[in-house]
């Protein structure tokens, strides 16, 4: 193959708002864009099909789902995107140049556009056979995915795409539209609604006098829309037809769900994963975890989890993101599931997932400020929000460590408030030592959150020892709480047995009592991770007794899919 250079056109640089994570990538060309060899090219001939495209020809649109894949043969192919100054050259491919990022493989939306820059001859590749190509090509299907996930971080980085948010960043609104946008790792750009700065953008948009925030999705505009209308423009919900029928249904994209998906599909089982909002789940707002084993200088919860997703659908698994559970009916040989948006899907085996919460505690002003100055999780997007001013944290656990030393590193000062005098009964060791070598983060013992102050954002938070009774107000203008986890488990049926705090009990906590109370119908007890309902299985936080770490429930996902297999097969002998 002739060694024809690719063409780069310039882009904006990395964002200062942009995730760490999604940084350094402009250093790594070579596998942001590399080219495939002649025997790699015959490769991929295997799994498409052949096809000339004249000068001009748009290949896909923004928020076009399931985008093919390109592989070049001749000419060249531009990536492009929109702002509000028009079209602007990405990339420009040449031969043995392929497009792509990690939404081609998934079949959603795609966020930047692709078009023949001159006459054009290509391989094309179908998502689903794409995804075939990924997972027999090893070592081809492992360059293009690092490809992928290269340009989705560079994307991030750089703001580049077609979305578009116009608000403050005050607004609850807006900032619940950002960080459902990043949770899913979907690149955008903020123009602020009432900076004289950001005048001429507005204008450029036309944005001036529209009901905030406004979200620009390609040719669509929504004005103060819902989540789920977000996700529905961005292409991100999944297409289930009515009443669809899986293998296994995975409710929670967190860790224990994603592991049961990636097991579960890459055994050849058809599963389908329901997230109500953000894959990850709490370990996704993770900014650092240092105790995962194979990471020794450690991992964000987005990245990891965020590997995880992709692995999932690499296999074949279906993840369908803002789609919530709101029933669980269990049956045989099928349960069935109804979605928050009226929709209904069966499956032979359901693996709940769904997690737990963090508590809303008893503090006064606690609903007013949810959003825009009291946060349950703390990523990039809190980060920023917490530049240079006083922040507080309260919770002893691993979540609130990791929370505390992230934000020490924008914040100005961190206060951590617990209840007890120390953090050694609910804390590892190494985050201890990292908050105690850490100057602008101090420990705050015996103190409780009483009462917050502010007008359009926390001012003050009011506290009080629990030993002296004293009471004091912090100038603090951010509250991260991260107490009391509750299980998401309101939409399960009363036959699935739970113990005392909600959470879900499998296996050999199941009592004879308890199977009796449920109907249990089979001869044999329930396998290990199962409920009280038959092929029904719960894992990670939302199982009883369950130990509160990403490694454990990850275990928890892979563990399950070998009585996931048991289950099924009795289900198939079912012939009610």
């Amino acid at each position: 193959m002739t060694d024809v250079s690719h063409k780069v056109v310039t882009t904006p640089s990395p964002a200062p708002d942009a995730p760490p994570w999604a940084a350094g990538v402009e250093g790594r060309m070579d596998e942001l864009y590399p080219r495939l060899s002649d025997d790699e090219t015959k490769k991929v001939l295997t799994y498409g099909d052949e096809v000339l495209v004249s000068a001009g020809t748009r290949l896909w649109e923004v928020g076009e789902r399931n985008v093919a894949f390109y592989l070049v043969l001749d000419g060249q192919m531009d990536i492009l995107r929109r702002d509000e100054a028009g079209e602007h050259i990405v990339y420009t491919h040449e031969r043995g140049g392929f497009s792509g990022e990690t939404v081609t493989m998934t079949g959603r939306g795609a966020f930047v556009a692709g078009a023949a820059k001159s006459d054009l001859r290509a391989v094309k590749v179908s998502n689903e056979l794409l995804r075939d190509l990924l997972a027999v090509e090893a070592e081809l299907g492992e360059k293009i995915l690092q490809a992928f996930i290269l340009r989705r971080m560079n994307m991030i980085s750089k703001h580049l795409g077609d979305i578009i948010i116009v608000g403050d960043e005050t607004d609850k609104q807006a900032a619940g539209i950002r960080e459902f946008l990043s949770r899913n790792a979907v690149p955008y750009a903020v123009v602020d609604a009432s900076a004289d700065a950001e005048a001429g953008r507005r204008k450029a948009l036309d944005a001036e006098t529209c009901p905030k925030p406004l979200v620009i999705c390609g040719h669509t505009r929504l004005s103060q829309p819902t989540i789920k209308e977000v996700a529905d423009c961005l292409g991100l919900t999944a297409e289930l037809p009515a009443d669809a029928s899986f293998d296994v249904a995975v409710i929670g994209g967190g860790p224990a769900g994603l592991a049961a998906a990636v097991y579960s599909a890459s055994e050849g089982l058809d599963v389908v994963v329901l997230e109500k909002c953000a894959i990850g789940g709490q370990a996704g707002s993770s900014s650092r975890i240092e105790n995962y084993l194979g990471f020794p200088t450690g991992i964000s919860g987005q990245a990891l989890t965020g590997r995880g997703f992709l692995q999932a659908q690499k296999f074949g698994a279906e993840v369908a993101v803002a789609q919530e559970a709101a029933a669980l009916t269990c049956g045989s040989p099928f349960h069935h599931l109804t979605l928050d948006c009226g929709g209904q899907l069966k499956a032979r085996a359901v693996v709940i997932a769904s997690g737990a919460i963090y508590r809303q505690p008893d503090i006064e002003g606690l609903e007013k400020f949810e959003g825009v100055g009291v946060h349950y999780g703390a990523s990039h997007i809190q980060g920023m929000m917490c530049r240079d001013q006083h922040v507080v944290i309260v919770g002893g656990g691993n979540s609130a460590g990791q929370a505390a030393v992230y934000l020490s590193g924008r914040a100005r000062k961190v206060s951590i408030l617990i209840r007890r005098d120390n953090l050694a009964d609910t804390m590892s060791q190494y985050l201890i030592r990292r908050i105690e070598s850490t100057p602008n983060i101090e420990l705050v013992v015996h103190t409780e959150v009483q009462r917050l102050e502010g007008e359009s954002g926390v001012e003050r938070i009011h506290v009080r020892n629990n030993q002296s009774g004293e009471d004091t107000a912090m100038d603090a203008t951010h509250l991260f709480l991260f107490i009391g986890a509750k299980p998401a488990s309101d939409f399960l049926e009363d036959r699935i047995i739970r113990d005392e705090k909600g959470f879900v009990r499998t296996g050999d906590t199941l009592t004879a009592e308890h199977l009796e109370t449920a109907n249990w119908p089979l001869a044999r007890k329930p396998f290990h991770l199962e409920t009280s309902c038959p092929g029904v299985f719960a894992v990670g936080d939302i199982r009883s007794g369950s130990i509160k770490r990403v490694a454990s429930a990850v275990g928890d996902g892979s563990v399950c899919v070998s009585f996931v297999h048991s289950a099924i097969a009795e289900s198939q002998k079912d012939k009610r």
